[in-house]
């Protein structure tokens, strides 16, 4: 009775799960490739690093204009007195004068050069966020997939046994030992529900991370054609990709264009104490009895008498000393997380070599015999259970280094800048799910 009661309990945890996995069943299945293209056209965020990259665009058309000109006017009264202060006459005066502000060489073209830099770092971050959006949408497809596999074959088990709890409950008991391989398998079916739980869990998670990324409502069912086990695409070897990594790396490229960036500041607040000028001409008229007018041109500028810059000098200077330093420790993590990903690659394929896909189908067929045999007594058990552990484990062991190789993959796909060219081997994939 209580084991009914649990089993109640789970298939109403499991049932929503359960009908949005029969409504995927419904629908075309999409290729990763599909997903990917539905990511770039609909994701938010990397709406978000576009409009970024029109931001800087807008900020280098706006630094390449000319300043305004200026127009200025002065408008009194003019008196005119003798020696003795005594008024002779009056009158009025006026100016007007037009200027055009033009600045020292080369700060414009410094200007120019920093906000270029901007913009290409705006557009190494967009691209960094593609490929980083295109990993994810992988890696979660992979996991989701696994999951999948991982929960049938948790649910064909756990049939399996409620179908022995069942045919035991039906015969009769006569002896210790059948009552107590009932409570067995019974306690074993727990577990196995647990298990289910857990799979069916970690595909909706997977499910509803992925419909986030693609920009869908989270609801949406979700059918994924069938994905290679393996990567086609044979990773090089360790240095190579080092050396793939510190030239292509993204990350390193907007560390690089950072320091360059602070090298011209540094330059450019250097030349901010250099005076500007502004030229132009002017008119003036003066009335007061006669009529007096002038015209000419006007000069003006800045005196660097006491503000020489220095604080922003210093700040450029330091900015320049952490861009070096960014860019130092830029490099010895990627080498680092290059390193790490390989070799994690490396134990994760040697592991699934020693697991091929055959022998996970010689599990299957010899859990699927191990029932038979029980229920026409010629085995124990003990026997019986060990063989239905003994698959699943080996089941979720395979696909949990098979996701973790994937990851390693893209991981290094990230880290090398997108050296790797992503694709699949047809002789490797299954069926779809």
């Amino acid at each position: 009775m209580v084991v009914l009661m649990r089993k109640n309990r789970f298939l109403k945890k499991v049932m929503c799960g359960f009908l949005i996995g029969m409504a995927a069943a419904f629908l075309n299945a999409v290729s990763i490739e599909g997903l990917c293209d539905q990511a770039r056209r609909n994701n938010a965020e990397l709406r978000f690093y576009e409009a970024e990259v029109a931001a800087m665009q807008g900020e280098r058309t706006q630094t390449g204009l000319w300043k305004n000109p200026e127009i200025s006017g002065e408008y009194g009264e003019r008196r005119i007195k003798d020696s003795a202060g005594e008024l002779q006459n009056e009158g009025t005066t006026r100016r007007i004068s037009v200027t055009q502000t033009f600045e020292f060489p080369g700060k414009a073209s410094l200007r120019k050069a920093i906000a270029n830099q901007n913009m290409t770092l705006a557009q190494l971050g967009l691209k960094q966020f593609e490929q980083s959006l295109e990993g994810q949408v992988r890696s979660l497809a992979v996991q989701y997939q696994r999951a999948s596999q991982n929960a049938e074959a948790a649910g064909e088990i756990s049939e399996r046994s409620h179908g022995l709890v069942k045919l035991l409950q039906e015969r009769s008991l006569p002896g210790t030992q059948q009552l107590l391989e009932l409570r067995i398998i019974e306690g074993t079916l727990i577990g196995l529900q647990e298990s289910t739980k857990e799979f069916v869990q970690l595909r909706e998670e997977s499910r509803i991370a992925l419909n986030a990324l693609l920009g869908v409502p989270s609801s949406l069912a979700l059918k994924i054609e069938s994905i290679s086990e393996l990567p086609s695409i044979k990773i090089e070897e360790e240095s190579a990709l080092i050396l793939l990594g510190l030239s292509h790396n993204l990350q390193l490229k907007m560390r690089t264009v950072e320091l360059e960036k602070a090298i011209q500041s540094v330059t450019a607040e250097r030349l901010e104490v250099a005076p500007d000028f502004s030229v132009g001409p002017f008119l003036s008229q003066d009335k007061a009895g006669d009529r007096e007018e002038n015209y000419g041109g006007t000069v003006s500028l800045t005196i660097p008498l006491w503000n020489w810059n220095q604080g922003n000098i210093a700040k450029a200077k330091a900015h320049r000393a952490q861009a070096d330093a960014m860019l130092l420790e830029a490099r010895r993590k990627v080498e680092g997380e290059i390193a790490r990903c390989y070799r994690a690659y490396e134990l994760n394929r040697k592991l699934i070599e020693q697991i091929p896909e055959n022998r996970m189908n010689q599990l299957r067929e010899a859990a699927d015999l191990a029932d038979r045999q029980y229920r026409t007594g010629s085995v124990g058990v003990q026997l019986f259970l060990e063989m239905q552990r003994g698959y699943l484990s080996s089941l979720q062991t395979r696909n949990a280094a098979l996701l973790n190789l994937w990851r390693n993959w893209l991981d290094l796909n990230l880290l090398t800048g997108g050296g790797m060219r992503i694709s699949q081997s047809p002789a490797l994939s299954k069926g779809s799910q």
